[in-house]
């Protein structure tokens, strides 16, 4: 006689545990997004992320259409690392500028100190999009 897990096929088991996660984030009042879940799927069953994606959504689109393709917290990486980028190439342009007027025997300070700023956010951004790496992978 076949057990339960073996009479569901691995589709069933899957939208199961979507269907199960869902429920969990409700209760939880916790946000999920149909990407959450995808790598969920992903690294539950190990089937590759597009047919992952793709389940997910066909699950989404009839059950619960009310869960959202990404969450801001999805987009928060990237846009520090944008940030971190530009505030680099902006703190290297001002503190290069501010050499230019060092060396002209001009009262230069205020463009280092600006130029310290910009590439010091520019490493806390950095930062702070390890730390959040690091944290998604303790999850």
């Amino acid at each position: 006689m076949q057990s339960l897990e073996e009479a569901q096929s691995p589709r069933e088991r899957a939208e199961q545990l979507i269907a199960g996660e869902i429920a969990k984030m409700n209760d939880d009042r916790i946000p999920t997004s149909r990407q959450k879940l995808s790598q969920l799927v992903f690294s539950t069953f190990g089937i590759p992320i597009a047919e992952a994606t793709k389940l997910v959504d066909e699950y989404c689109d009839d059950k619960a259409p009310g869960v959202p393709y990404y969450l801001q917290e999805e987009f928060e990486s990237p846009y520090l690392k944008v940030m971190a980028i530009f505030s680099s190439i902006g703190g290297i342009g001002v503190l290069w500028y501010g050499a230019a007027i060092w060396r002209a025997a001009k009262t230069s300070w205020p463009w280092f100190i600006l130029g310290a700023v910009l590439v010091g956010t520019a490493g806390y951004c950095w930062f702070k999009t390890v730390q959040k790496e690091i944290a998604k992978k303790d999850k």
